[in-house]
């Protein structure tokens, strides 16, 4: 105390070039509604840091080198392509290790865990990161898991934007911060409405969760239509138990978008239940050669659907909706294994020509 006032907590937020948007605002906005002082540390003074989704625009307030870790309460890194370049970046990793040593508390998300990786800091360490590092995680002799807060010791890591209202509010509570006229949940509490805090610290807002989810069912309503035509159409019994088994977790996951509309107090758009691009998939198997040509375009259509529902995921920072997507990936990436082995084992002597290009509609949320 000073004064009669508490010292407000200083925080380090690093920074680079290309760093993932939501990842640094929403921690910078909800440290400083809590009155924390935000310090954005950069490798040069000089330069506009610009992040990956085009949003962010900032200059750092200092750099690694001329500040002392000893007059920090907490460090932040944030992910996207910046802490591949933070790590290369000396008086970054030496800023971190000062920090770590002093049981500061530093927090990663995303990618931000290379910069831990760089130091050999988590080594025996309980953490978790963005899916495309956990196998570095692992070399790096850390215990990776799959969820989305993780704290050991004073580490604390996330996974991706999704993770971030939890991974703010773990850093929140342990830097003793509160923000005024908010109540934190619980963060063990994986049923509170944690987008509206996220909403509120600059992440995403609830039409844009709403379009998401559309999106995302609109998508769903073409892959059942789609596959109830190829189970239709094929002359292989076991192509279309497969193709009827596709269909029926698409039915799953139409139930679960919509039941998180309803949460939010939304409904299905026209859009999303829109069927003008089928008429495209009819004339198409009009004109097929037969089941290997049904085989080779069904795969396109979860392949595409793979792609497009990770960069879907990884755009919003509603862990409740991110959790769905999460789990429409992994049952696509299922299937299309699925489906490429019925074709090795039961079509691969036939000849096959160029895919068509699916007519999926494009996800555009």
């Amino acid at each position: 105390m000073l004064n009669g006032h508490a010292i407000a907590k200083r925080v380090a937020l690093l920074i680079e070039q290309q760093v993932e948007d939501s990842e640094f605002q929403i921690p910078y906005n909800a440290l400083k509604k809590a009155g924390a002082t935000v310090i954005v540390l950069g490798s040069r003074m000089n330069e506009e840091y610009k992040g990956k989704q085009g949003s962010l625009s900032i200059k750092a307030d200092a750099t690694p080198t001329e500040v002392l870790a000893k007059d920090f309460d907490a460090v932040i890194i944030p992910g996207g392509m910046a802490p591949d370049a933070m790590r290369t970046n000396r008086n970054m990793v030496r800023f971190v290790g000062e920090a770590i040593a002093q049981e500061k508390w530093v927090a990663a998300i995303c990618h931000g865990p290379q910069l831990l990786i760089e130091g050999d800091w988590v080594r025996g360490k309980r953490v978790t990161g963005f899916k495309a590092i956990r196998k570095d995680l692992q070399n790096a002799g850390a215990r990776v898991v799959d969820e989305p807060l993780v704290v050991d010791g004073n580490l604390i890591t996330s996974r991706r934007p999704g993770d971030l209202p939890l991974f703010t509010t773990a850093i929140l509570n342990r830097l003793g911060l509160e923000v005024p006229d908010t109540t934190l949940p619980s963060e063990t509490d994986r049923d509170a409405s944690w987008w509206k805090l996220g909403a509120e610290w600059g992440g995403s807002s609830k039409r844009e969760i709403v379009q998401g989810l559309n999106t995302a069912i609109a998508g769903e309503r073409y892959g059942l239509e789609a596959f109830e035509h190829y189970a239709e159409n094929a002359a292989d019994e076991e192509m279309s138990r497969v193709f009827l088994a596709i269909c029926t977790t698409r039915q799953r996951h139409l139930a679960l978008l919509d039941d998180r509309l309803g949460v939010l107090d939304e409904k299905q758009s026209l859009q999303a239940a829109a069927s003008s691009t089928y008429a495209h998939l009819k004339t198409w198997l009009q004109f097929s050669r037969g089941d290997a040509s049904i085989l080779r375009r069904a795969l396109g259509d979860l392949q595409t659907g793979v792609i497009d529902i990770y960069k879907l995921r990884n755009k919003l920072t509603d862990p409740a909706t991110v959790a769905i997507f999460d789990e429409m990936e992994v049952a696509l990436a299922a299937e299309e294994q699925h489906v490429a082995d019925l074709y090795h084992t039961r079509l691969v002597a036939e000849t096959i020509e160029p895919p068509l290009p699916t007519s999926r509609p494009a996800m555009i949320g």
